[in-house]
């Protein structure tokens, strides 16, 4: 009986469910991806048009930004549930749960004072919301704000490739990442598409993650800025560091940068060891 057990629990699901399931999560990650880029860095960067959003406009961009990374991530588990892992380059569901769970348990429901206007929470931000639109302060909070969540988020273009990937793989039977060379058709899983996905990555790693943190960093300047503005204000700088950090979307820069700083860097350098192992294999190819 206990064989029989361990039998169903290694069960591979259907093959249509490997397939179906990896397609719907590329394409959640691609709204995520779609929100960061166009929605928060574009309209920030390039039109300038986020400073002039009223609180109301600012705090439903801050909610579906993070509704978008809250759906894809949910269905990632669920597809974990159902033994297929989305992504091509993951073996284990322990590698997504791992990712996944920190950032729906500890980031999103940090920004939740923000977005659904508790301001008790996040008095600072609220006050900084009530200056009049166009205010240099202001612009530079909002502008800030949604900068680290686009740059962040564009992280998502890295699902986006390995579910499409999952699902050539697949198509043709192959479960393991390793195995792709023997694939007939490619186009996900062809050579120059992996290359442009590890770049990428390492593009994330080592540059758009910094920008990210910088943005995180103007965010707290701009609350330090907002609370130290009153000509009356003699508090030190201890006990306004602590007013800025009480604030729960500081806080969620705080873990952002803390995650950067100590996976980013290995996680580029391993990107970085893929890509030579990568070229390496064309020369060998064309040596062949």
């Amino acid at each position: 009986s206990m064989n029989k057990s361990k039998k169903a629990n290694s069960t591979p699901p259907p093959r249509w469910l490997s397939i179906i399931l990896p397609l719907i999560a590329g394409f959640l990650h691609l709204q995520v991806f779609y929100y960061a880029s166009i929605h928060c860095i574009f309209r920030a960067v390039v039109k300038s048009e986020v400073s002039e959003s009223t609180s109301e406009e600012f705090r439903h961009a801050c909610f579906i930004v993070d509704r978008a990374v809250f759906i894809a991530y949910m269905f990632d588990l669920g597809c974990c549930y159902f033994k297929v892992i989305p992504f091509s380059r993951c073996n284990r569901s322990s590698d997504i749960i791992g990712h996944h769970v920190p950032t729906l348990v500890l980031a999103l429901p940090l920004a939740i004072p923000l977005w659904s206007n508790l301001q008790q929470f996040e008095s600072t931000s609220f006050s900084i919301l009530d200056f009049e639109i166009g205010n240099e302060l202001r612009n530079y909070f909002i502008n800030s704000y949604t900068m680290a969540s686009g740059f962040a988020y564009m992280s998502s273009l890295n699902e986006v490739f390995m579910c499409f990937q999952r699902v050539e793989m697949s198509l043709q039977g192959i479960n393991r990442f390793h195995e792709i060379p023997s694939m007939k058709s490619r186009f996900f899983t062809s050579r120059f598409v992996i290359g442009a996905e590890l770049y990428y990555k390492l593009c994330f790693f080592w540059g758009i993650s910094i920008f990210a943190c910088k943005a995180c960093c103007d965010f707290d300047k701009s609350l330090y800025d907002a609370i130290t503005a009153p000509l009356a204000y003699e508090k030190s700088i201890w006990s306004t560091l602590m007013t800025v950090y009480s604030s729960p979307a500081a806080l969620r820069g705080v873990l952002f940068r803390a995650f950067s700083i100590v996976m980013y860097p290995s996680m580029g350098r391993r990107c970085l060891n893929k890509i030579k192992q990568f070229h390496q294999e064309g020369e060998n190819a064309k040596s062949a």
